[in-house]
């Protein structure tokens, strides 16, 4: 906890009219949250979570945010998720309960954690969630995230990007990552396996068990110029918890697990908009205390 010097303390009543202690004050770290995991898209790097990591850093020890770098950024998603996805998330589980030891917590220890993902982070964290741990993962939020793959990096060379050419693919011989995570024409695939939402009708249903039952959130913005069309971003089978959006935060949850960011923002700057921060925070705290159990529906 942050203390302020003496002389601090004496100037604080006429310092631009500021109430005392709003300058460096703040919360104690509560080490009962679940760490987050941050995985960004293709060209970019962790910095472009900073304003996340400094709004959550007000309630969540600093050790349990952790954002991942992927390099080279254009790395295919399946690789992504084995080679720095997973090891960084297992990273994050054990410096986070060190850091609750440390603390003195005496709650119990993080077992578990959320994953926050932007654009083609989106489909390296599903990969992560859908195929390799979904025993690690509690909540999984995609902010304007190719989900279905988009038609904006057609003319791009990367492997990455030629993954998500063309949006909603088909061929599993020339798109096998779209395929696996989303199916195709007569064969459909859970897109959010271990989910607490339900699912289209006729799709073969992987439910949420004791041991692996995900939230799974997305956040969209449109018009997005680097995810089309916009409703690749939507997951089926998203959703199956009553969400609570903040007061005065842009946002409608247009189908189950499914919201629409109504701020006029941009696709990288969607990151550093303080409603969006606050949107984020409030989407990580559904399942916090009570509420950190899949419904009785959801384990059928």
């Amino acid at each position: 906890m942050r203390v302020c010097p003496a002389w601090l303390l004496l100037a604080l009543p006429v310092l631009l009219g500021l109430a005392s202690g709003s300058a460096c004050s703040s919360e104690r770290p509560d080490y009962a949250r679940t760490p987050v995991l941050f995985v960004h898209g293709l060209g970019m790097s962790s910095a472009v979570w900073r304003s996340m990591i400094e709004h959550l850093a007000t309630t969540y020890p600093r050790d349990y945010l952790y954002g991942v770098d992927i390099v080279p950024s254009t790395m295919t998603n399946a690789r992504a998720a084995v080679s720095v996805i997973a090891p960084a998330a297992d990273s994050l589980l054990a410096r986070a309960k060190s850091a609750a030891q440390r603390a003195g917590y005496r709650g119990e220890l993080p077992r578990r954690l959320d994953v926050v993902s932007h654009s083609m982070g989106a489909v390296s964290s599903r990969w992560y969630a859908a195929k390799l741990r979904p025993d690690l993962v509690r909540t999984w939020i995609g902010l304007a995230g190719a989900n279905h793959g988009t038609e904006s990096l057609c003319s791009w060379r990367d492997e990455a990007s030629r993954e998500m050419c063309p949006a909603f693919a088909r061929n599993a011989q020339t798109h096998a990552v779209q395929v696996a995570l989303n199916g195709a024409d007569g064969a459909g695939v859970d897109e959010t396996p271990y989910g607490l939402g339900l699912d289209r009708s006729g799709v073969p249903r992987i439910a949420a068990d004791a041991t692996r039952n995900i939230l799974y959130l997305t956040v969209r913005v449109e018009p997005d110029r680097w995810i089309q069309p916009e409703r690749s971003a939507l997951l089926d089978g998203a959703g199956g918890v009553r969400l609570n959006i903040p007061a005065g935060v842009p946002a409608e949850e247009t189908s189950p697990g499914n919201l629409l960011f109504r701020a006029p923002v941009e696709h990288d700057p969607l990151l550093d908009h303080p409603d969006l921060l606050r949107l984020v925070a409030a989407l990580l705290a559904v399942r916090d205390g009570a509420n950190d159990r899949p419904a009785s529906g959801a384990l059928r």
